[in-house]
């Protein structure tokens, strides 16, 4: 129990020439064989880390791999004694840091404007200290020097001081600045009903996304121009096309379920912590993240999942001819994602062409809508 030694678990055909095989680059103690293919034996702590190497060279699967002695025990506790200071250290610094404001969030407004109640809160405040910060008298000097401010709250939650913003709002008329209506379809313009604004299009005009429509203003008799919110109803046929491709031979990868989970605690980039059993799957596909254990400490610690998902590989192949219908369907739904209730059909029209194997079934709706809504 005392002595430093690998208990290895390993699966597989001709184990006793393996062995030997083995045995020439470590020790092998206490070799156990259960039935013909799964056998148990030990080996020195230290040539831990190159079995797996060594069984894989001898088409050998390991199966599992328990290490013991006082070096692995010692090994441990250091490792748990190292986490154990450093959430001490964490606790520590966290616990004095807890009094200051480290950041400043503006919520609300135009970025610009964000950016500069921020610089004038950081300038405004003559402490970080939370018990030294009046949150009263920082509203009232951020209403006093924006005008584009109309109310202001400030708080501190936790590290952060929120300073909430409700920008001052106009009229339409006060702004003075009127955008044009514009399409946001490619269609043929059937009826036209204007409202307000001047028409930059006709019954007939085939439009594509991003013509203007309707102008922002008016021209009355004497030839003056006037600014106003254009307003009308432009009905028009519009496409709404939607391709899906059919591979008739493919490769398709899919997760069988299986998982291997690592896992490592990071103290800045040093590891304390490591949990990486060894991962068996002969095709995986991987995903790894960080979290963040402890924010803005000067001893961060961080624990970092990497997450190894088996895939099993398959080959298809299918003719297109036996899931042709099948296919259109799938493309006429997917046209119809677009098309708004008020909307009416008129004509549906399905294409197909062919090329390096893939079949590509086009399905387009044309539907009158309105596109003049602003």
């Amino acid at each position: 129990m005392l002595k430093n030694r690998s208990k290895v678990k390993v699966k597989g055909l001709n184990q006793e020439r393996a062995i030997n095989n083995i045995s020439k680059t470590v020790n092998i103690y206490n070799f156990k064989r259960y039935d013909k293919s799964l056998s148990e034996f030990e080996i020195d702590l230290k040539d831990s880390k190159k079995i797996k190497k060594l069984l894989e060279n001898e088409g050998l699967a390991l199966l599992s791999i328990k290490n013991s002695g006082l070096a692995y025990i010692f090994k441990e506790i250091l490792g748990r004694l190292g986490i154990i200071i450093g959430l001490i250290f964490v606790l520590f610094f966290y616990i004095i840091q807890y009094g200051f404001v480290l950041k400043i969030e503006v919520w609300g407004g135009e970025s610009y404007e964000q950016a500069e109640v921020r610089k004038f809160v950081q300038e405004s405040m003559t402490s970080h200290f939370k018990s030294n910060i009046s949150t009263e008298e920082l509203e009232i000097k951020v209403r006093n020097n924006f005008d584009y401010v109309s109310s202001v709250s400030i708080a501190i939650i936790g590290q952060s001081l929120i300073v909430n913003l409700n920008p001052t709002v106009l009229p339409d008329e006060m702004e003075g600045e009127f955008k044009p209506i514009v399409s946001e379809y490619n269609g043929l313009i059937t009826k036209i009903n204007l409202i307000q604004g001047t028409l930059n299009c006709k019954v007939g005009d085939i439009v594509q996304e991003g013509d203007i429509l309707v102008l922002p203003y008016t021209i009355d008799s004497d030839g003056n121009m006037y600014e106003v919110q254009p307003r009308a109803e432009i009905y028009a046929d519009v496409w709404i096309s939607s391709t899906v491709s059919h591979y008739d031979y493919k490769i398709v990868q899919s997760r069988t379920g299986k998982t291997i989970t690592t896992s490592q605690v990071l103290l800045g980039g040093l590891v304390i912590y490591d949990n990486s059993p060894s991962v068996s799957f002969a095709d995986y596909e991987c995903e790894t993240s960080t979290k963040i254990l402890t924010k803005n400490l000067i001893l961060p610690l961080y624990l970092k999942k990497t997450i190894y998902y088996e895939i099993a590989i398959e080959e298809i192949y299918q003719p297109f001819d036996e899931v042709k219908d099948t296919i259109i369907e799938q493309a006429h739904e997917k046209a119809l994602i677009f098309f708004d209730k008020n909307d009416i059909i008129i004509n549906e029209n399905v294409t197909i062409t062919e090329g390096g194997g893939c079949h590509n079934v086009n399905y387009t709706l044309t539907v009158n809508k309105n596109i003049g809504e602003s």
